[in-house]
């Protein structure tokens, strides 16, 4: 058994692990036909509106709060979107020094357009399965805790400055050179023991590969939620998942999130799989195999069961895999609450 080195490459990936191991109506009719757009019925109205649309939408999209314009065809009008209902009266007025007829345009509350988020992007307030970055290393943020020390987040253990023993190592999100603002500062990382119960002759054992770390600002964190990549293997966050339960599982499908490879999932393969770590004297007792994807960089990632929809329920936190990358494995909540005490991962 072995494991790949944390190597550091410009924020270089954290450490890959290899283990052991209805009825039909009596007189059909034919469907309507669609209505013809408005201004299609008149080339002139339509040139006019076009006129329209192109004097004022760079004037109008100045205006804070403003999100698009566009001339609806469809609608006959000259529409422009806006983030709230604060902002309509700012376009209005700005339509009307221009000499626009109300008739001639519409002023909508939309949502704004942002640009689509990577788990390796800055999250404010932060969630479940983004990068974070501490020494010259990057890692996975697991999850967001309540915990009787204050608002922390869960990591590895060796998503630290040293493995085992709290030394205080401090984290960005996502780097150093993107934001200096130190978000948390670990505050729990029980050393390995040679002398847990059942640990081999030779090795420093424990039961989770976790750490917490506290934040500076509990503000700063969200509770009960997971970043939802818009597919599998897509680092492009599209949402959320929701912690609605948390604890152990012994079989089924799980699902990870990590800022290398973004979501994968497949079948438990083993539990309470006593575990040694390549390269190491580290060794893991009770931990679970999963048959899914994982790479150098996903340390720390949050493991989950899907319920229902978005609903997800919390079983662990990732910490290694096999060196071709095709199976994590992970320590099971119980285990990580044993080492860092009582807290609550749900909304």
């Amino acid at each position: 058994m072995h494991v790949a080195r944390k190597s550091a490459p410009r924020f270089a990936l954290l450490s890959l692990i290899a283990l052991a191991a209805c009825q039909d109506a009596s007189q059909p009719t034919a469907p309507a036909a669609p209505e013809a757009p408005q201004a299609a019925r008149s080339p002139v109205a339509q040139a006019r509106l076009e006129a329209i649309f192109q004097r004022t939408s760079s004037e109008v999209l100045a205006l804070p709060g403003t999100v698009f314009a566009d001339n609806d065809e469809v609608a006959g009008k000259v529409v422009y979107g806006v983030e709230n209902a604060a902002a309509m009266n700012g376009v209005r007025h700005a339509l009307g020094r221009l000499g626009v007829d109300e008739a001639d345009f519409e002023v909508r509350v939309t949502k704004p357009v942002v640009l689509a988020k990577s788990l390796r992007d800055e999250f404010r307030p932060t969630q479940g399965g983004i990068q974070i970055h501490f020494t010259q290393y990057v890692c996975t943020l697991g999850f967001n805790v309540d915990h009787p020390g204050g608002r922390s987040f869960i990591t590895n253990s060796h998503c630290t400055a040293s493995q085992g023993g709290t030394e205080g190592t401090v984290y960005y999100q996502p780097a150093s050179n993107v934001n200096g603002t130190v978000i948390a500062t670990e505050v729990s990382d029980p050393a390995y023991s040679r002398n847990l119960p059942g640990c081999p002759k030779g090795k420093a054992c424990r039961f989770s590969d976790a750490s917490r770390a506290l934040y500076a600002n509990a503000g700063t964190a969200t509770l009960g939620e997971i970043a939802k990549p818009t597919a599998l293997g897509s680092l492009t966050v599209g949402g959320t998942f929701s912690i609605t339960e948390q604890g152990d599982v012994t079989s089924g499908v799980v699902n990870k999130v990590g800022r290398t490879t973004g979501r994968t999932q497949g079948s438990i393969t083993a539990t309470c799989a006593h575990t040694n770590v390549s390269g190491s004297r580290v060794h893991l007792r009770c931990q679970t195999f999963v048959a899914a994807g994982v790479s150098g960089g996903d340390s720390g990632s949050p493991v989950f069961q899907i319920t229902s929809g978005d609903n997800v329920k919390l079983v662990g936190i990732l910490w290694g895999g096999s060196s071709d990358g095709s199976m994590f494995v992970y320590s099971p909540i119980s285990a990580i609450q044993t080492e860092l005490g009582s807290f609550t991962a749900t909304k």
